[in-house]
């Protein structure tokens, strides 16, 4: 059964919650497994959700018993919700469960992103039973600057500005959904970095991240021609790592595919573990009755 937390509820179940989301296979996106948010990072989001209009925090029981909790968010004028977290000791599918038909009752027409570690097969096996697409499947990896000594920048890679964004227009090429366009992006280019390399005059491929307070996060790499090559990945990443010390980056992640995972490890990145992320648009269903069962 699922009913909504209160403050009490986070300083009582904290500590069970934590441990939950430290493992893998208990526990969804963001993860808190990647050496870099705290327990207190952790315990401040479930406060947010219990503080928001536009979230909700929600303690599971099973057998009388208090197993963890889930969270999510939404935002009205996208129809967009999110999952936000999903700590459950014992009963993920009956908690997954519950959560779905609540969810499809309030919030039919809208797009929900549940996004789980690879290593919860219980909650991938329950979305696809239930109608959830995969879309996105990723390594994710962490870098910890302490310590670290930048390299060299390669010659042909040139840090983007308003002035010659051109060279990024040339390389990277949204699909037509996504919502960081290019135009996006150069409306908003105080809160990026990019760095596009060039093989002579010729854009070859970019990298742009994104962050600020010492946690950086890379959005992407793109190759102008669509081809992977391992000699410019290098080169983007020391030149994104070089930065990322030049504005005082403590971490810095990175989601990325196969081709990415094999070169990170030589560049010092720590690999947490796979992101997978499943989408739906929700369904109208009769709503279900809920009682707050005393704890």
């Amino acid at each position: 059964m699922l009913i909504s937390a209160a403050h009490e509820d986070i300083e009582k179940y904290g500590e069970l919650a934590y441990g939950l989301a430290l493992d893998p296979a208990r526990s969804c996106y963001p993860t808190y497994a990647d050496g870099i948010k705290t327990k207190a990072d952790f315990l401040a989001a479930a406060e947010r959700a219990l503080a928001s209009e536009m979230a909700e925090l929600l303690l599971f029981i099973q057998d009388g018993a208090v197993e963890g909790w889930l969270s999510y968010f939404w935002i009205n004028e996208d129809k967009y919700l999110q999952l936000d977290g999903c700590n459950v000791r014992h009963g993920t599918t009956a908690a997954l469960t519950e959560l779905l038909d609540r969810l499809e009752a309030r919030f039919a027409g809208y797009t929900a992103y549940f996004g789980f570690p690879g290593e919860n097969r219980e909650a991938a096996d329950f979305l696809r039973a239930r109608g959830f697409d995969c879309v996105e499947r990723d390594w994710n990896f962490s870098f910890f600057f302490d310590g670290y000594t930048p390299a060299q920048c390669a010659r042909g890679i040139e840090k983007i500005s308003r002035r010659n964004f051109d060279l990024f227009r040339a390389v990277y090429r949204a699909e037509p959904d996504a919502y960081w366009s290019c135009d996006r992006i150069l409306d908003a280019l105080d809160d990026w970095n990019i760095f596009v390399y060039s093989e002579g005059s010729r854009p070859a491929a970019a990298v742009f991240f994104t962050g600020g307070s010492g946690d950086y996060e890379i959005y992407g790499t793109s190759f102008a021609d669509g081809a992977f090559r391992d000699a410019i990945f290098r080169a983007l990443i020391t030149a994104a790592l070089g930065e990322c010390a030049r504005l005082g980056a403590k971490y810095l992640t990175c989601l990325c595919g196969d081709d990415e995972r094999r070169i990170l490890p030589e560049l010092g990145f720590r690999c947490v573990g796979q992101y997978v992320l499943y989408t739906k648009e929700l369904a109208g269903s009769k709503p279900r009755s809920e009682d707050r069962a005393n704890v």
